[in-house]
């Protein structure tokens, strides 16, 4: 994959920038799009780690984005609200809990998201999936649903998901929210130990979408919902959470802090964290863990032996960022 890339030389603007339209909000403070070819992790380059890597910085003026020449950028140090960086290829990306994961071709996007206090709350990660999901299933018509925690899921195959890191701390705290999905990929396209566990926007769709577009949809819904979630919280979107949490009512296989645990998913609380019902009716909130589907749990454990069952378990099937 790598070859390829570097053997055809970037000259179209593959991301689409015509199409990456975000709130004022996101604009505001920044107003910068970092567009680069290739980079070990586009969240690791926004917090200022890494090496070089070569791209754009794009700048918004107010009309559109205008986008300097290609060079070699060093990695972002004190990024303002509001800064996107997005890679081609992402050579280095990892998903929660520091997994690595296979880049199969799709978008990878970091962002700083603007002081705000919602962004500050626990259940924010969950609400990033949701959107995400509703915009994936308004706007492109991908039968997405979010797996908790923040997950996005076409059935029992893995489209991408969402990773959020708080960085700093008092006033100067900031959040960034790394988001990555498949987007190009054909069936073929997987390497075989992901075929039949990860899917792109191409194979659900048979229509190709450029990063851009999908990006900007995600951000711009964000930037509208924002004020709102603050306000009245879960309330507006307890339906929508409850009719695409795909882990409702299943029963499922949970590791957290080392312990396993077995349930019936009950639902996401306010605050972001998995209710699992035992079998004497108790109920244990979960805010951090890996949860498993039990049939499909059955299924891997069924059809792989020994390491390799375990390798493939701690491999992400789609990127996070």
């Amino acid at each position: 994959m790598k070859r390829l890339f570097r053997n055809k030389p970037i000259a179209r603007d593959w991301f689409g920038i015509d199409v990456f339209q975000v709130g004022p909000r996101f604009l505001r403070d920044s107003g910068l799009l970092y567009l680069l070819d290739e980079v070990g992790s586009t969240s690791e380059f926004l917090r200022g780690r890494g090496g070089p890597a070569q791209g754009r910085i794009c700048k918004w003026d107010g009309w559109g984005w205008k986008a300097r020449q290609r060079t070699m950028l060093d990695p972002v140090i004190d990024p303002s609200p509001g800064t996107v960086v997005v890679a081609r290829l992402q050579t280095a990306g990892k998903g929660r809990q520091g997994r690595a994961w296979v880049d199969c071709g799709g978008l990878h996007l970091s962002v700083v998201v603007p002081p705000h206090r919602a962004s500050f709350s626990q259940g924010f990660s969950v609400w990033l999936g949701l959107l995400s999901v509703l915009v994936l299933r308004e706007d492109f018509l991908v039968d997405a649903r979010l797996k908790w925690p923040n997950d996005i899921m076409v059935g029992s195959r893995k489209l991408g998901g969402i990773l959020l890191e708080n960085t700093r701390s008092g006033p100067d705290k900031m959040v960034v929210a790394g988001l990555g999905l498949n987007l190009g990929t054909s069936r073929s396209g997987f390497p075989s130990h992901l075929q039949g566990t990860a899917t792109s926007t191409l194979i659900e769709t048979d229509r190709l979408l450029r990063p851009g577009e999908v990006g900007g949809r995600i951000i711009s819904r964000v930037e509208n919902e924002l004020d709102s979630f603050q306000e009245s919280g879960w309330t507006a979107y307890r339906p929508a959470l409850s009719y695409l949490d795909c882990l409702l009512g299943q029963q499922v296989h949970l590791v957290s802090g080392g312990r396993k645990f077995r349930g019936r998913a009950a639902g996401i609380d306010d605050h972001g964290a998995l209710l699992l019902e035992d079998e004497q009716g108790r109920i244990t909130d979960f805010s951090a863990g890996d949860v498993h589907l039990e049939a499909v749990l059955g299924r891997a454990d069924d059809s792989r032996e020994g390491k390799a069952a375990e390798d493939d378990r701690n491999r992400d099937a789609s990127p996070d960022s």
